[in-house]
């Protein structure tokens, strides 16, 4: 019997990656622009960043990105009054549709960001150096990386817009079979969210069960199903997170953010911190105003 092979069509081909970045910006951060022969996509996390598109400035929020196309002078700046995060992605790919999904401002699907972080988890096993070095002009090889890590993060990236093509795309969305997400999904997201709103209030394992009325065991499931790690992890990992923005923010001393943020001491504080981010709140400082 003959078998006749399929050649596979690829809709999204990334040919290169030119920079991998996760910045945590002051909040009177600017960046002064450039314009490159490649592409580059911007997402903003947390609070809103104010960025240029050739003329035109633009408010960026959070939880939206923007990409920019080749030659496209773009700046970016925080608002001065709030310290942002954000994923900045550059790359070569000499796919057309992506030319449908540039230059706007989109919200990104919730499915769509598990990509971003999996392509920023496997960045930072792939290559050596800081994700956050504003100047930095190539991504230098670790020597451990792991095995097929490169070709992971081009996968991750090329199935992001391969689904936001589809998400926003007209032409194909009107003949998309649009799938409701799984009511795990929903609850996970529903949880994150009361969590990230009151990350300024002590919570225990207990507390958060008993507010989506699910035992323990069950939000375990949930979270290392879908999350990959413990609901208590995201909850540390999210004060965390929040303590770098007030540091940034810089209207704050340690003390005063540790009482914000529910902390016994300010020296619990500094502990946690230093095992989440491998540096001291005053390191931590020190390593932001030099960016």
């Amino acid at each position: 019997m003959d078998y006749i092979k399929t050649v596979l069509n690829k809709a999204v081909c990334i040919d290169d990656i030119v920079t991998i970045h996760y910045f945590e910006y002051a909040k009177d951060f600017i960046f002064s622009g450039e314009a490159h022969d490649f592409w580059e996509i911007v997402y903003t996390d947390k609070e809103e960043l104010l960025i240029t598109a050739d003329d035109e400035e633009l408010i960026l929020p959070a939880g939206h990105f923007y990409i920019h196309k080749p030659m496209e002078f773009h700046t970016l700046r925080c608002n001065g009054k709030k310290a942002a995060n954000s994923v900045v992605i550059s790359f070569s790919s000499k796919t057309d549709e992506l030319y449908n999904i540039s230059g706007k401002i989109l919200k990104c699907p919730d499915k769509c960001k598990k990509y971003l972080a999996l392509i920023i988890s496997e960045a930072k096993n792939t290559f050596s150096g800081s994700l956050g070095t504003v100047d930095a002009r190539m991504l230098e090889r670790s020597e451990n990386a792991l095995f097929g890590s490169e070709q992971l993060i081009q996968m991750h990236l090329e199935e992001l817009f391969i689904k936001l093509i589809r998400e926003y795309d007209v032409k194909i969305h009107e003949n998309e079979v649009v799938v409701r997400e799984e009511i795990s999904s929903r609850r996970l997201n529903e949880v994150c969210r009361f969590i990230e709103e009151n990350i300024g209030n002590r919570l225990t394992f207990t507390d958060i069960c008993d507010r989506f009325s699910m035992s323990g065991s069950s939000m375990k499931k949930l979270f290392k199903k879908e999350a990959g790690g413990g609901v208590m992890r995201f909850y540390n990992n999210c004060k965390i997170d929040r303590a770098k923005q007030l540091i940034r923010e810089g209207d704050h001393n340690f003390t005063e953010i540790a009482e914000m943020l529910s902390y016994n001491s300010v020296q619990y504080f500094s502990r946690q911190f230093k095992e989440i981010t491998g540096m001291t709140p005053s390191q931590y400082e020190v390593s932001v105003k030099n960016m």
